[in-house]
């Protein structure tokens, strides 16, 4: 406990340097009125100080990792860097300064904060104090035929992402209109998060029998192949997420792991992802680039690659520097983006209204889309009211979704935090199509189903 409390303290302490930091450098840089750079500083403490928190839900956890990457540490580097531009829109620091995005960003997190407080007070109604055992006859299946099980799972997660790989049935950008709607669905489920939650079941399983933390690895595998299947680089972050929900589960079972250990897995993973990385980057390159502007990626280009993706990739800011200069928006505005047709390569409503100019340099199977984010999409509204009671909705909504799935998997640490972290992204990169939010939320309600009926046949409460 005394260890926990120290952690914490130093990553108070910590933040208050980084939040000092950013005030010292970039108090002049702002152009705009120095008190609200000031509030919006300590707004983004104190949404960090939220997510620190014991009982903070996964969902909070990466959707807030998300947002003070893009409206804090991004906007920090676009105040600071002459280099870093604002990429998307409009935006024209010539006839605006950046006081109305501020505003917007400030009540975005105070929304957030309150929203993580009434969801704890709501969850609390829903704790379940049982726990959970395994059924002897699934015990006895499972010990008999372990080995069997660990060698069917890798083998059909191979032989799926080389599948998925060879026949570009779901790709990020890509579209192949030769597949059919049904199996598309189910390619989408399964790298969306469907193989994420398969393989966090077996790897709580296995712990919650054997005890066995190298099963861990598995997640870490999972996230790679599948993201190198589909051209994503987002095993950067996802593999936090089976990272999170193991040390969690670690301390949920009150076991140990060792110094040595943690630097295994740190090592590990840093080689692993080095390479993903590269091999994705190649891919993509080869993929997605006309032939007239495609060059083979070197190792220097790729890691000049990561660096700028650690900066820019962050969903957000750009935007709303340039929705928050739009002088067209309103409930009118918001109301038209809701009825969003997809329209393969004809651009986008984010696009289309937000844009003077934009060149598309990618082939001709490729669907470009920019989404606005979360926060921009809300304010299409121009209301920073409207923004402020939908952050606080969504936070409770999608914190309590993650909570249900908790109960109904006999408390899978690893699970929740795979589910968390899906939803984080779906509602950070949110504002394109918005009508498939009806789509998401039916599969994740069939996920649950379930992962009801694997918790019925597997565990038993007392």
């Amino acid at each position: 406990m005394l260890y926990k409390e120290n952690y914490k303290n130093k990553l108070f302490y910590l933040s208050i340097l980084f939040i000092l930091f950013s005030i010292y450098f970039n108090f002049e840089n702002y152009i705009g009125n120095k008190t609200l750079f000031l509030i919006f500083n300590l707004s983004a403490l104190g949404l960090f100080l939220t997510i620190i928190r014991k009982n903070v839900s996964a969902f909070e956890f990466f959707f807030a990792f998300f947002l003070l990457l893009s409206f804090w540490f991004k906007f920090s580097c676009i105040l600071y860097f002459d280099k870093i531009k604002v990429v998307e829109g409009n935006f024209d620091l010539d006839i605006s300064n950046y006081d109305k995005s501020t505003i917007v960003i400030i009540f975005s997190f105070i929304g957030f904060i309150i929203g993580s407080f009434l969801r704890e007070l709501i969850s609390n109604t829903f704790l379940n104090n049982k726990n959970f055992k395994a059924r002897s006859y699934f015990l006895s299946f499972y010990k008999k035929y372990r080995s069997n099980i660990l060698f069917l799972f890798i083998f059909s997660l191979f032989i799926f992402c080389m599948i998925n790989f060879y026949y570009k049935i779901y790709n990020r950008g890509q579209v192949n209109e030769n597949v059919p709607i049904l199996v598309k669905y189910f390619f989408s489920w399964a790298f969306t998060y469907g193989l994420a939650v398969t393989t966090s079941i077996l790897i709580y399983v296995d712990f919650f029998i054997f005890k066995n933390k190298k099963y861990f690895f598995l997640g870490i595998f999972e996230a790679v192949l599948s993201n190198i299947s589909i051209f994503s680089r987002g095993f950067l972050i996802s593999i936090f997420a089976y990272l999170r929900g193991f040390f969690f589960l670690i301390n949920f079972k009150k076991k140990k792991i060792s110094t040595i250990s943690i630097f295994k897995i740190i090592f590990s993973t840093a080689i692993l992802l080095s390479l993903a990385f590269y091999t994705v980057t190649q891919l993509r390159n080869l993929n997605f680039v006309k032939t007239e502007f495609y060059q083979p990626k070197s190792i220097e280009t790729t890691a000049s690659e990561l660096l700028s993706l650690s900066v820019n990739r962050w969903v957000g800011i750009d935007a709303l520097l340039s929705v928050s200069q739009n002088e067209n928006i309103s409930f009118e505005f918001f109301k038209s983006s809701l009825s969003e047709k997809k329209q393969f390569r004809k651009g986008s409503f984010y696009i289309d209204n937000f844009y003077q100019n934009f060149e598309n340099t990618e082939k001709e199977n490729f669907n470009v889309v920019i989404t606005p984010g979360l926060i921009p999409f809300l304010y299409y509204t121009g209301s920073v009211i409207f923004v402020f009671i939908s952050m606080i909705i969504i936070i409770i909504f999608c914190s309590l979704i993650e909570k249900i799935f908790f109960l109904f998997s006999a408390k899978n640490e690893i699970l929740i935090n795979v589910i968390g972290y899906a939803m984080a992204v779906r509602v950070t990169h949110f504002g394109y199509l918005p009508y498939n939010t009806f789509n998401y939320l039916l599969s994740l309600l069939i996920t649950l189903f379930i992962v009801y009926i694997l918790s019925l046949v597997i565990w038993k409460k007392f």
